[in-house]
């Protein structure tokens, strides 16, 4: 019986993380390269993914309507992205610093690891 508590608490949880996700996986960093198909981004780990974007994907930057043209190499970007197969689909990409709403400042020097670096490395 407390074995069955437990994966039911388990499956609510990992439930509630894919719901407050809506089944997105978050690419964040920097623009490498850029086709009418692509965009590949290094993250700060410097592990580098490419996602697929189609006339379906949105862009912004600085909260207002963008284009995929309006996106270069060395742009700071976050992508929210659908996975199918083995391919990460871009349902929105936000062009720009990556902020925190909230906080001044852009967060270009910062580590994702949970360390913070003054300076990019």
């Amino acid at each position: 019986m407390k074995r069955l508590l437990v994966l039911l608490l388990t499956l609510g949880v990992f439930a509630g993380v894919a719901y407050a996700h809506n089944g997105m996986q978050h690419v964040m960093g920097t623009v490498r390269s850029i086709t009418d198909t692509t965009i590949t981004v290094q993250a700060t780990d410097r592990t580098t993914q490419t996602v697929f974007v189609s006339a379906e994907t949105k862009y912004s930057k600085s909260d207002q309507p963008a284009t995929l043209k309006d996106i270069k190499v060395g742009t700071h970007i976050v992508i929210h992205a659908t996975k199918k197969g083995d391919q990460l689909k871009a349902a929105e990409v936000k062009v720009g610093a990556m902020k925190m709403k909230g906080m001044s400042g852009d967060m270009g020097g910062m580590k994702m690891d949970g360390g913070s670096s003054s300076k990019p490395q």
